[in-house]
């Protein structure tokens, strides 16, 4: 069972490939790509060899984060949006906090003043997701 703070959609692309459907996805739908992190990559580094791929790409809306970093800095903390992809007993999946389900809960007194930015955003990242997933 999947936390309420996340959707996750399963995809029958392979991890490679559901990387870059992301990265498209993400453009697509006008959100920037600002770095990714491969932790199964950094892991093995380390002496932790993994046998599921795991990584996270950093995605921003400037105009989200410009708004709600204007209601309060601290929202910062809560950014980028990051999209993990990973593998899971063979399977692929594509996964991501809402930010709707999220915010009101760390910063309550900001969404009186941005509205339903937070839901919008889940929306849009929904709309990422399921692109790639496809």
């Amino acid at each position: 069972m999947t936390p309420s703070f996340t959707y996750v959609v399963e995809t029958s692309k392979s991890f490679q490939d559901a990387v870059i459907a992301v990265r498209k996805a993400a453009e697509a739908h006008k959100w920037g790509i600002l770095g990714d992190y491969d932790f199964s990559e950094i892991l093995a580094a380390k002496g932790f060899p993994q046998t599921e791929h795991v990584k996270s790409l950093d995605i921003c809306a400037p105009a989200h984060a410009h708004a709600l970093m204007g209601a309060e800095r601290l929202t910062g903390l809560c950014m980028p949006c990051s999209i993990l992809i990973f593998t899971e007993k063979g399977k692929t999946k594509i996964a991501a906090m809402r930010p709707g389900a999220v915010m009101p809960q760390l910063f309550p007194h900001v969404v009186q003043k941005v509205s339903d930015l937070p839901q919008k955003i889940d929306a849009e990242i929904q709309a990422i997701l399921e692109a790639a997933a496809q």
